[in-house]
């Protein structure tokens, strides 16, 4: 979370304020949850591990996609799971140009070599990214706009709202 001009505002906001401005390194430093944590095997290439995929939440309700290549797969799958934590820092932006996107945020998180991820015991950052819209939208939209609705995500939804 990052402070500007008196108000609080996300770290994605602020991030996508300040990747607009122009090609300036920035070393940020962010706790997100992990809410979503897949592989995809069909980007493997042979010999290496899957890329894994993830969307993080801040303490602000915002969420991101973050990618870790094959390539540094061994660095990083060990220490990632769902519904943990993190400290993250040392880590590349760039934009979420993908044709399908699990959020709607226009940056994507890469982790690199030297990305440093420390998992914390916080509270404050909740386990849950929901944020709900009527399912006529959901029909009408998903084919359009290239945002991953599928039913897994939508079994997800119907999951957590059965009691």
């Amino acid at each position: 979370m990052c402070h500007v001009d008196c108000f609080t505002i996300s770290f994605f906001f602020y991030l996508s304020l300040n990747m607009r401005s122009g090609p300036v390194h920035k070393v940020w430093k962010l706790k997100v949850c992990v809410i979503r944590l897949w592989t995809v095997s069909q980007f493997a290439r042979s010999g290496m591990k899957a890329p894994i995929e993830m969307v993080v939440l801040d303490k602000e309700g915002d969420t991101i996609q973050c990618t870790v290549k094959d390539i540094f797969v061994p660095i990083f799958e060990g220490l990632l799971a769902e519904s943990n934590v993190y400290v993250v820092t040392n880590f590349g932006v760039a934009l979420n140009t993908i044709k399908f996107k699990p959020t709607r945020h226009e940056f994507r998180i890469h982790f690199k070599r030297d990305t440093i991820v420390r998992p914390v015991q916080d509270s404050s950052v909740s386990l849950n990214g929901f944020n709900f819209v009527p399912f006529k939208t959901i029909q009408s939209k998903s084919k359009e706009d290239g945002y991953l609705v599928s039913k897994y995500f939508i079994r997800l939804i119907y999951d957590a709202c059965v009691v």
